[in-house]
C-alpha cells in the first residue's frame, strides 16, 4: 500500500492529536511539521507529542522551505477557525502542490461569508490542481454532513433539525475557556460583544451546507449571539472552580428560513452542566427520520479522526475547493 504523505501545519493541542492518529495509521506518514512558536521550533515532533521515540521529523518555523524540499501529497491544518486568518497559510500550501484539509471552520464552507476569499482560494487550487476542504466534527461531520446523508432514504424533506448536547468539561482547556467557562454572566456578554471570545465557530456554515445538499434557496440564515449557561452549584473543571450565578457554557442557535418557516434548526449546547450527552437529528419528511448518538460524539477525538479520514478522499478529489458534501462520506482509515 502506498502511503499518503502528510506535513502537519500547526503543531498546538489539534496538531498534536492528529499527529499522534497518524502515527497510529498504516495509511500515511508524516513528513514534516511547521509551527511558529519558539518552544516547538527545533524540537522533534516525537518529543512535542510526548511519544517515547523521536520520529526524525522536527518542527520548523519555515514552511516554504519545507514544502520545497519535502515530497508530501497534504497538509492537514490545524492554526485558526477564521478563514482571512488562515488565507496566507493555505496560498502557501496551495503554491506548493499540495492538498490543504483544514479544520479552519469557516473553510467549511466559505461561499457565503467570504465569497471573494473563497473564489481566490478555489481559482489558485484549481490552477495548481490540488483540493483545499475543510472539515472536522462540527462543522464538517455531525451537524451539516451526517444529516444530510441522512436524508437519502427521504423522498421529501421539510425541515431538519439538529441538536448537539455535549459536556464542555470533558473537552481541552482552550475549549472550555472559549465557551466562557467560569465567567461572570458580564464578563461573558463583554467577551462575547468584543470578540475576545467566539463561542462555537461554524454553525451558519453548517447551515449553507444543508441548503445546498437539499437544493433549497433560503430566504436568510441567522444565528443569535451565545447565551450563557449559568451555574446552580459549585462545579469543579479545568478552569478551577464555578460559583453558582457564574457562567458554565454556553448555547448556541441558528436558523434557516425559507418561505417563512424555519427549515433548519441548529442547536449547540456546550457546558459543564449537561445532564445527558447526545447527538440528535430530526428530519421531518417522507418518512420522518430521527437519529439519536447516545452520548455524543467526542468533539477532539471526532474532529481529528473526520480530518485524518477525509485525508484520502481530498487527495483524490477534483482541483478546488470542496465541501464535505461533494467528497464521498469518509470512513474509519487503515
Amino acid at each position: 500500500m502506498e502511503k499518503i504523505n502528510v506535513i502537519i501545519y500547526g503543531c498546538g493541542v489539534m496538531g498534536q492529536r492528529a499527529a499522534e492518529a497518524l502515527l497510529d495509521k498504516e495509511s500515511f506518514e508524516i513528513v514534516g511539521a511547521v509551527d511558529i512558536a519558539p518552544e516547538l521550533v527545533g524540537k522533534d515532533l516525537g518529543e512535542v507529542i510526548g511519544a517515547q521515540k523521536e520520529l526524525g521529523v522536527k518542527v520548523e518555523s519555515d514552511a516554504d522551505a519545507l514544502f520545497s524540499r519535502t515530497n508530501a501529497h497534504a497538509v492537514v491544518l490545524t492554526t485558526t477557525s477564521h478563514l482571512e486568518s488562515v488565507l496566507p497559510q493555505i496560498s502557501q500550501c496551495v503554491n506548493a502542490g499540495l492538498n490543504v484539509i483544514s479544520t479552519c471552520e469557516e473553510l467549511s464552507y466559505p461561499w457565503k461569508r467570504s465569497p471573494e476569499l473563497a473564489q481566490k482560494i478555489d481559482a489558485l487550487a484549481k490552477e495548481k490542481g490540488v483540493t483545499v476542504v475543510g472539515t472536522g466534527i462540527n462543522p464538517g461531520f455531525l451537524m451539516d454532513s451526517l444529516p444530510l446523508i441522512l436524508t437519502a432514504p427521504c423522498l421529501k424533506v421539510s425541515s431538519v433539525k439538529v441538536i448537539r448536547m455535549m459536556d464542555s468539561s470533558k473537552r481541552r482547556i482552550p475549549f472550555q475557556e472559549k465557551v466562557g467557562t467560569g465567567l461572570t454572566q458580564e464578563e461573558f456578554r463583554d467577551k462575547i460583544d468584543n470578540k475576545i471570545i467566539t463561542g462555537h465557530v461554524g454553525l451558519l456554515e453548517s447551515i449553507y451546507m444543508i441548503a445546498e445538499g437539499l437544493g433549497w434557496e433560503l430566504d436568510e440564515a441567522v444565528e443569535l449571539p451565545p447565551e450563557p449557561v449559568i451555574g446552580e452549584k459549585d462545579m469543579e473543571t479545568a478552569l478551577g472552580t464555578v460559583k453558582p450565578g457564574d457562567v458554565v457554557g454556553l448555547k448556541s442557535v441558528a436558523f434557516g428560513k425559507k418561505e417563512g418557516r424555519d427549515v433548519i434548526t441548529l442547536e449547540f449546547n456546550a457546558h459543564a452542566a449537561v445532564d445527558e450527552e447526545y447527538d440528535e437529528i430530526i428530519i421531518e419528511g417522507e418518512p420522518n427520520i430521527r437519529e439519536r448518538i447516545i452520548g455524543g460524539v467526542h468533539g477532539d477525538i471526532g474532529t481529528v479522526a473526520v480530518t485524518i479520514n477525509t485525508i484520502p478522499r481530498a487527495v483524490d478529489a477534483p482541483a478546488g475547493i470542496k465541501l464535505m458534501k461533494d467528497l464521498p462520506a469518509p470512513s474509519a482509515t487503515l
